[in-house]
């Protein structure tokens, strides 16, 4: 069987222990995973200066390539087959629903709240999002 694992991660604490549980729980079942870092882009409504929002920009992209890097690097003591995957867009939550279905994951195994707007919420938005719209097992992580 070929069994495929989804994390999406997102440098919080949260997520790096949501990382920890795939890396065990695909390590113990010999699938395939693949780390998923979504970049929300900021609404840039009210910035006139393109070089300005290509800066901002830039520097996110930097962040979420470190972001993959270190995961990388949490991981190597694994041997498992693992792929970093970088999407970017305004709604984390329905990327996420979307790479999951395009790409036939068999469990998903995610932070239950991340650095996202409402830090203290009880459970995040992009969890709850992925928790009530993903047609495969969900595991969120505390």
């Amino acid at each position: 069987m070929n069994f495929r694992i989804l994390a999406p991660v997102d440098g919080s604490e949260n997520s790096m222990r949501s990382l920890d549980h795939a890396l065990m729980l695909s390590s113990k079942l010999g699938s395939k995973l693949t780390i998923l870092y979504v970049l929300e882009i900021p609404p840039f409504v009210y910035i006139q200066s393109q070089k300005l929002v290509n800066s901002i920009m830039l520097e996110l992209e930097k962040e979420a390539k470190e972001i993959l890097e270190n995961c990388l690097k949490r991981a190597k003591d694994y041997e498992l087959e693992i792929e970093t995957t970088f999407l970017e867009g305004q709604n984390v939550g329905s990327i996420i629903i979307d790479y999951i279905e395009k790409n036939n994951f068999n469990y998903i195994v995610i932070g239950s709240r991340g650095k996202g707007k409402f830090k203290h919420a009880i459970l995040g938005s992009v969890s709850h999002r992925v928790l009530h719209h993903s047609k495969v097992p969900v595991l969120v992580v505390k």
